[in-house]
Formats: structure tokens, C-alpha cells, sequence
């Protein structure tokens, strides 16, 4: 087709504008009504949260990308002009706005790849949080003390990002604890799992285990030992971790568990 500026400018209908108009109002009035149904259904049905928050945001993404895309084909007279200008425009913008094009595909490889969903407690950097929107050119996390972080989409092309409950609802925490030696593991392991299952918050469908491992650390000497649990929710992660610790130290001193211990004492 023509570089023509005359002949580009012909190519559109403008009489076709507001319907276009109409098309991304009705699509954004959509995409707020389904926000607000799936966050009543998501309160009414606690179970099933996160894939009614993902289902929504998949839906609104298709729903944006194809109004915005049915709204700029019905300004053209034929579907041989939108194809080539809509290719020029593409190429031009690609080239132009490399930074916006590189996010906007990163949002559909992200959104289409599955990575990591809404919902998910991601860890990306210097960023630990839960996934709140996967937008078209950006991602919004939330982190654990409340502030809300936008990612571009093109950022998670390059770094590894760590999804510590890949889609369910409930995740794996790790609580860890150090003791002498020569403590009674068996009693560490019986007090550490009494405290971790005594949570209201901990998902039992699961196993919960307690590892020990021998480590040194400048001249201390110690025993670490590992609690992995699930909680129910992604939400009780930092809740569980509080309470396990005070049930344990509270175990620890009432057995008169010993903690680590110095190897070398040096010249008194």
C-alpha cells in the first residue's frame, strides 16, 4: 500500500468512530463489572480465590486486547487496508517504542505462558510479595508490608522469577531453628512438630517434617533444624512462621533445650 499520507488517511471511516467508541466503552464496563463480581464470588467462595482472580484476569486480558483490536478495524473501509496499515503501524510502533512493544508482548507471554498467575506469592529480585493484576504492559505486586510494586512486563523476560505456590492456594513454608549438638533431636523433632501442627493455620493434607543438619559457622558449632509445612492460604506465611517460633522457644525452654554453643572460647 501507499506511503501516501492522502491515501493512508482515506483508508479510515471515521463515520465508524462511534461505534468503535462504543466498543471499548462497553468492553471497560465489562471488564469493571467482572472485577466486581469475582471479588464477591471470591469472598463467597474462600475455597476457590485464586482461580476465580486468575479466570477474571485472563478473561479481562483477551477482553481488552480484542475490543482495542476490533475497535481500530471497524474505522477502516476494507480489510485489505487494515492489514497493511495495521502492519506499518504495527512495525512503526515495534521500532519507535521498543520498550512499550517488548512489555506488551511480555504480557502475553507472561499471561499465556503461565509462569506465575494472580494470586501467586512470587518472589522476583529484590521483591517478595503476592501477585495482584498481570496487565498488558505491566504486573502489580503487592508486598508483604503493604506497598504495591509495577513491574514491566519485559523485566520478567530476563530474571528468574521464583513462585512459592504455583497457582494453589496453599504454600510451603520453612521455619528454621538452631540447638547444641548434642541436643535430643528426637525431642526437638517432637516439640518443633507439635508447635507446627497446634497452628490454626497449618494445611495438614500435607507432611510436615523436621530436618537437622550439622553446621559450623565462625567458631559456633550448631544443630539447624528445618520445619517445612504448608499453611492453608498464602496469606497465613508470616502468621504461621510467628507462632510456630513462639511455641518452640516457649518448648525449648521449658526442656531446657541447650542452643549452639562456641568451639573455641579463646585465651580468658
Amino acid at each position: 500500500m501507499s506511503s501516501d499520507p492522502t491515501e493512508i488517511f482515506a483508508a479510515f471511516d471515521f463515520s465508524r468512530l462511534a461505534i468503535s467508541f462504543t466498543v471499548l466503552c462497553v468492553s471497560f464496563l465489562l471488564a469493571k463489572s467482572l472485577k466486581i463480581l469475582s471479588s464477591r464470588l471470591a469472598k463467597a467462595f474462600p475455597d476457590y480465590r485464586l482461580r476465580i482472580e486468575q479466570m477474571t484476569t485472563m478473561t479481562n486480558f483477551v477482553l481488552v486486547i480484542g475490543s482495542i483490536a476490533l475497535a481500530i478495524f471497524l474505522l477502516f473501509r476494507s480489510k485489505e487496508a487494515a492489514l497493511a496499515i495495521g502492519g506499518s503501524i504495527g512495525l512503526a510502533f515495534a521500532i519507535g517504542a521498543k520498550d512499550v512493544a517488548a512489555s506488551l508482548l511480555s504480557g502475553l507471554i507472561v499471561m499465556f505462558d503461565r509462569s506465575f498467575r494472580v494470586g501467586d506469592r512470587v518472589k522476583f529480585g529484590d521483591i517478595y510479595g503476592d501477585v495482584l493484576a498481570i496487565g498488558v504492559r505491566s504486573t502489580r505486586i503487592r508486598t508483604l508490608d503493604d506497598s504495591i510494586v509495577t513491574v514491566p512486563n519485559s523485566q520478567f523476560m530476563n530474571s528468574p522469577v521464583t513462585s512459592a505456590n504455583a497457582g494453589a492456594l496453599d504454600m510451603q513454608v520453612e521455619v528454621t531453628f538452631f540447638v547444641s549438638p548434642i541436643s535430643d533431636l528426637k525431642l526437638v523433632e517432637k516439640l518443633v512438630r507439635e508447635a507446627a501442627i497446634a497452628s490454626r493455620s497449618v494445611y495438614l493434607e500435607k507432611p510436615v517434617v523436621v530436618l537437622f543438619k550439622d553446621q559450623l559457622a565462625g567458631n559456633v558449632f550448631y544443630t539447624r533444624a528445618l520445619l517445612k509445612a504448608y499453611v492453608l492460604d498464602v496469606s497465613y506465611e508470616k502468621r504461621f512462621e510467628s507462632e510456630v517460633t513462639e511455641r518452640v522457644h516457649a518448648a525449648f525452654a521449658k526442656h531446657q533445650v541447650p542452643g549452639p554453643q562456641s568451639v573455641y572460647q579463646g585465651p580468658g
